[in-house]
């Protein structure tokens, strides 16, 4: 029977049934980069860097995720890793919706699986539509009445009613809720019902069957999305239809397509934690203003498009050059502190130091994950003497990623 299976980054899939592993494997021959999967040593399939859920066509859900280090419960606790995991997404700039989401109620939905979370707070969305009040539109209807409404379509009237003189062919105008973007919700609602097992969702879900009873399904869902608009009458469903285009198109995360699976929602834990770092600098200190992608500089003369140099995380006083130059990787550094400089990729080495020759900066930093191996600052020099420190950025807690750029403004002062 299709079940949800939990694994971490770069950790070997559990034993599945036969036609899940086929659908796997056959999604990751079709998509090998970025890979979501890939094939260990042992010839099995491996996770990857991207962090989510896969839900193949048999209803079997695989959820990745991220490999963060939470003390003596971290291989066992997935509702905390979860947890940490919700608070990072707040500040991812691919995914906007779970921006407003607050601390508490991430408290309260980290046993669900993630997909699971997603889902509750469409769910929870689609309900305060509800309250509020579908949009409507007015339609043109035809129909036989009982009696007169609107106007008589006479040519229409003199067929159908030419015996029975009690009725009447007409036309007239209703305010229908029959509107492109309704009907895109009730498809929404119509696709996640196979694939939701929690209970608090499903009786979400029935919950809302009525009001969406006498809308039909979307015939042609890119022709009604195109189509749809909101009006200053229905603000109420900015939030709303940003969760259907997530569900619907999987837009603002890295997806795939394919008849092998069913619904991906996926996360590259790079991009994720390089707009957590940020956040966390720009949150927690007051000192420096902090440039995301930028200040863009050249690299080569006369400048052109292609050589555009725009480091992660720039720390730059008010009105002066850039002082720090900050490059954030999700990568686990080392098995212990003094093999930890062994770990740092040659690649990373050669881009933050042209980061900070370009930039003109007497510090540059390297900022990796922190894990019961890797709880201090490492300091290096190249060789022309330009300061390299190798930062650890604590991603489990709020008051660990404040510490951590405390620490890290310190260290590069």
């Amino acid at each position: 029977m299709p079940g949800v299976y939990t694994i971490r980054e770069h950790e070997e899939l559990p034993v599945l049934d036969k036609h899940d592993l086929n659908d796997l494997i056959a999604f990751t021959k079709k998509h090998p980069y970025p890979p979501v999967f890939h094939f260990g040593w042992n010839g099995r399939l491996h996770a990857s860097n991207y962090v989510g859920v896969i839900t193949t066509k048999r209803g079997t859900v695989v959820e990745i995720l991220p490999k963060i280090d939470l003390g003596e419960s971290s291989c066992t606790s997935h509702e905390r890793t979860r947890e940490a995991f919700l608070m990072m997404l707040r500040t991812y700039g691919g995914l906007k919706r779970t921006k407003s989401l607050p601390p508490s109620a991430i408290r309260a939905l980290r046993r669900f699986p993630l997909l699971e979370v997603f889902v509750h707070l469409f769910l929870e969305n689609v309900g305060l539509l509800v309250r509020g009040g579908l949009g409507r539109q007015y339609r043109t209807i035809q129909e036989n009445l009982s009696f007169l409404r609107g106007r008589i379509v006479f040519r229409d009237h003199l067929r159908e009613n030419l015996i029975d003189r009690s009725r009447f062919y007409v036309e007239h105008d209703e305010l229908n809720p029959n509107r492109p973007a309704n009907r895109l919700i009730r498809t929404t609602l119509d696709r996640l019902k196979p694939i939701v097992r929690e209970e608090r969702n499903r009786r979400l879900l029935a919950d809302l069957e009525p009001a969406f009873s006498a809308i039909p399904t979307s015939q042609n869902i890119r022709a009604d999305w195109r189509s749809h608009s909101i009006d200053r009458c229905m603000r109420h469903y900015e939030e709303v239809m940003q969760w259907v285009e997530l569900f619907l198109f999987n837009q603002g995360l890295t997806t795939y397509s394919g008849r092998h699976i069913n619904q991906s929602l996926l996360f590259p834990m790079e991009q994720v934690y390089e707009d957590f770092v940020t956040h966390g600098f720009r949150r927690y200190q007051t000192e420096f203003q902090v440039v995301a992608q930028g200040p863009r500089e050249r690299m080569l003369q006369p400048s052109s498009g292609h050589n555009a140099m725009k480091p992660d995380i720039s720390l730059c006083k008010p009105s002066s050059n850039v002082r720090f130059i900050l490059d954030a990787k999700w990568i686990h550094l080392g098995e212990n502190e003094n093999k930890t400089i062994s770990d740092v990729h040659g690649s990373d080495l050669y881009q933050i130091y042209a980061y900070g020759k370009r930039y003109k900066c007497q510090t540059v930093a390297l900022v990796y994950p922190r894990n019961s191996t890797f709880i201090r600052p490492c300091n290096f020099q190249f060789f022309d003497g330009l300061k390299l420190v190798l930062l650890p950025f604590d991603v489990s807690s709020p008051a660990g990623s404040e510490r951590s750029v405390q620490r890290a403004l310190r260290e590069l002062e």
